[in-house]
């Protein structure tokens, strides 16, 4: 398992087993179900699991975090990327979003604020395609101009974490991407399911985790990334997106294995946990807390496992 020495993943591994067609449910289910009847010890343990998660992701966030000054003279005007990177991804990135003064413009003039004034800066979903600009820059670890944009006095970089309008499209989707895949197959190879591929048997689990990563939605740099490992693997063929497969429909693992190559699974593993890290950089630069801790909870297997509550004062979701 990816990172085993700071990540308990042997706690998933004494907690869950793997369940083909497991009749309790209706119609069968196949998952990996917790198998403790000792439910407050299993709900420490997951929980013990998750703050150590947590504490890898912020120890390597430090240090990533250390690489780089404190403080970015703000750019107020030329090229925010190279005309390079720029013809990388020409569906993301275009002379427009590369000028830093078109992202001054946009967030001045939104919502009828007076251009000449810094105060009601606003990005709204009608900037999606800059919170793309910021999936491309997270992948391509450009550390140094996000962390500039993050303390850009113009630049209300804050409010491209989380776009929506039904389907949510922000940065975020960056991290919720990469921390439900790493888990899942980190889990999959504890659980003793990843060598023989019985995790493409959880049809559910599995094609709701491709769909996210590689099937067709609004504003989707974050799946760059995820469909190029897809590729590589034959799972995606030539085809630049998966298709949506109608409920029922005929279901072949062996042609969704991705484990084949494990060397290779590694070093994609290892790429998504520094996203996750790359993504904490930044997020704390905006001033925003990442809270991991709800957003492992609620990755598989753990989901529905771990007992949470409405913190009514602080108006959100927490660990009990």
């Amino acid at each position: 398992m990816h990172q085993g020495h700071n990540i308990p993943w042997n706690i998933l591994s004494s907690n869950f087993r793997f369940v083909f067609n497991d009749t309790r449910f209706t119609p069968p289910k196949t998952s990996l179900i917790l198998n403790s009847k000792d439910q407050t010890r299993a709900h420490n343990e997951l929980k013990h699991f998750i703050h150590k998660f947590e504490h890898a992701i912020r120890t390597f966030s430090q240090t990533e975090r250390s690489k780089y000054p404190p403080t970015f003279e703000p750019l107020l005007t030329g090229k925010l990327f190279s005309d390079g990177l720029r013809d990388k991804y020409p569906e993301y990135l275009n002379s427009n979003n590369q000028d830093i003064e078109y992202w001054i413009r946009l967030a001045r003039i939104n919502m009828g604020c007076n251009v000449n004034s810094p105060i009601g800066l606003r990005y709204t979903t009608s900037h999606a395609r800059l919170a793309e600009v910021i999936k491309i820059l997270l992948h391509e670890n450009q550390m140094s101009t996000l962390l500039m944009l993050a303390q850009h006095p113009s630049i209300p970089l804050a409010d491209l974490h989380q776009l929506s309008w039904g389907h949510h499209f922000g940065f975020s989707r960056v991290k919720e991407s990469a921390l439900r895949v790493y888990i899942f197959f980190n889990a999959a190879e504890a659980t003793g399911i990843l060598e023989n591929g019985k995790y493409a048997d959880m049809r559910d689990e599995y094609y709701s985790l491709l769909s996210e990563i590689a099937n067709s939605m609004d504003y989707p740099a974050q799946q760059i990334p995820h469909r190029e490992f897809l590729r590589e693997c034959g799972v995606l063929g030539d085809v630049n997106r998966r298709s949506w497969v109608p409920y029922g429909a005929p279901w072949k693992a062996e042609e969704e294995y991705v484990h084949v190559d494990y060397a290779h699974l590694q070093e994609y593993l290892k790429m998504l946990f520094a996203l996750m890290y790359r993504y904490d950089v930044l997020l704390r630069e905006c001033g925003v807390d990442p809270e991991w801790g709800m957003e492992i909870a609620n990755c598989f297997p753990l989901r529905g496992n771990v007992k949470t509550n409405w913190n009514e004062s602080q108006q959100k979701w927490v660990l009990v």
